[in-house]
């Protein structure tokens, strides 16, 4: 593949193999560009600059050649990604259609859109002569918190300032301070 081609000619390809090699691409810890830049050696902004390369190329790649994203068995989806102004799109493939209202997180999108935390607002099937395919519309943003509070019967009484206060059944306020905490953390 060009994008992880050593002799393609980007500035990245040094930074993009220390990435593989220390397998910073597995796991759901996150990372921030201060920790890695600390970790590899290289200066934060060019890591940002490299990050956003690496991402377009992944975008270009996934429109060129998008079988490369399929996994055989499972169903074929094109998301169409939208926040404010910033428009992406790409197709991969699930075992699972996204639901209605789902929240949905793509950490890649972030360099390129400015956020990745997405929630689900249209679902639609189309079936071909030899395919069947989904094409998912999400919207970006915090707008499906109180969705998702409805979902654990916790109400929000009222915010002040930075500050929310919320009713919530014991049982579930752990799930709720995670939903909460982080929507806030996308802003």
């Amino acid at each position: 593949m060009k994008l992880f081609d050593q002799n393609n000619g980007k500035r990245y390809n040094d930074f993009l193999k220390w990435i593989l090699e220390n397998q910073h691409l597995k796991g759901d810890e996150k990372r921030s560009i201060k920790k890695i830049a600390e970790q590899s050696g290289y200066p934060s902004a060019k890591i940002s600059k490299w990050l956003r390369e690496i991402y377009d190329g992944i975008f270009e790649l996934n429109e060129e050649q998008p079988q490369l994203f399929y996994l055989a068995g499972n169903i074929k989806v094109e998301f169409y990604l939208k926040y404010f102004d910033s428009h992406c799109s790409f197709i991969t493939s699930l075992p699972a259609v996204p639901r209605m209202h789902e929240s949905i997180d793509f950490f890649f999108v972030k360099a390129k859109m400015g956020i990745s935390s997405f929630w689900v607002n249209d679902v639609s099937h189309f079936i071909t002569e030899n395919e069947t395919s989904v094409v998912v519309n999400l919207t970006g943003g915090m707008v499906n918190v109180y969705r998702e509070l409805q979902k654990y019967d916790a109400k929000m009484i009222m915010t002040i300032h930075d500050e929310i206060i919320l009713e919530v059944k014991d049982e579930q306020l752990d799930i709720v301070v995670n939903i909460v905490k982080k929507s806030m953390e996308q802003e």
